[in-house]
């Protein structure tokens, strides 16, 4: 009884630090970090992520999992937990699960929990606070650009008849943002005219565009666009090859999809579909044959 009055004043301790230090981060932040939403996340983890981003100088292995998860940050549009940083992502891992522990604790002493069935439910989130950030983060961003590549052919269409009719790239990419409707494809054309506006030329700003998404498709079409503005040949050609291009590896990918679809639908047909028309054939046969003998 002692021991779990020492235990839970602990934890309590814990836990109220806990909650002060995000207070006060966020009673001392700047206005614009506190008028964001999820300040207050951002706020519990700037100090641990803080002392990681100075020691990925040091250790190899922890900058190229923060490249990781940057790319990974990037690819989501940099919408992950509330626009936060690749080294915030990375002490999430041990944050939050540690948060769950002091909580789950803090739960079973107060109501008396069986010690068993408090530890497997503490370890169930720990386990799953651990691995959802990084999971979290890879799914979005695949996500995204999935959606990305399902929406470029139809801007490339729009810029294609834009430039076709005389006017430019610009104008096409204006165009497009002005019609298309919520999508990455628009997000990442907005953000490349923002760095037109600051000064970036219009080639860097689409190659920046296919840096961003990182797929194959991404930076076949911005690289090839930025060499058409350079070199001064046929933009409206290559973006009618591009999006031709872009859809005949959909095609590609949706064909390969379907043949697989055979294979994976053969485990639940044999689990399934067969001991029921086996049952259905012999069944019959079983019962005539138990009522005779």
């Amino acid at each position: 009884m002692e021991l779990d009055f020492i235990l839970a004043v602990s934890f309590a301790s814990i836990a109220a630090a806990v909650v002060a230090y995000i207070a006060v981060r966020s009673i001392f932040a700047t206005r614009d970090r506190t008028e964001e939403k999820g300040a207050g996340i951002h706020a519990l983890l700037a100090l641990p992520a803080s002392f990681i981003a100075r020691r990925r100088i040091y250790d190899r292995e922890l900058a190229k999992k923060l490249d990781e998860l940057e790319t990974y940050r990037i690819q989501a549009g940099g919408e992950f937990m509330e626009g936060a940083s690749a080294a915030e992502i990375f002490v999430a891992r041990f944050v939050f699960p540690a948060l769950a522990v002091t909580f789950f604790t803090l739960i079973a002493l107060m109501l008396d929990f069986p010690p068993g069935m408090s530890l497997l439910v503490t370890l169930f989130f720990v386990v799953c606070l651990y691995f959802w950030p990084e999971s979290a983060l890879k799914g979005m961003a695949e996500k995204r650009t999935v959606r990305f590549s399902r929406d470029l052919p139809m801007a490339l269409d729009v810029m294609r008849l834009v430039t076709q009719a005389g006017g430019d790239l610009t104008g096409a990419i204006r165009n497009v943002i002005a019609v298309i409707g919520d999508s990455p494809v628009r997000d990442e054309l907005v953000r490349a005219m923002r760095e037109v506006a600051i000064g970036a030329s219009l080639p860097t700003a689409l190659s920046n565009v296919g840096e961003r998404i990182n797929t194959a498709e991404a930076n076949a079409v911005f690289s090839t666009l930025a060499q058409s503005l350079e070199m001064g040949t046929s933009v409206s050609e290559n973006l009618g090859s591009a999006s031709e291009l872009i859809r005949h590896g959909q095609r590609i990918k949706a064909q390969t999809k379907a043949q697989k679809a055979v294979v994976t639908m053969t485990f639940p047909l044999l689990l399934l579909i067969l001991p029921g028309v086996f049952i259905v054939l012999f069944a019959p046969m079983i019962i005539q044959y138990m009522q005779n003998h």
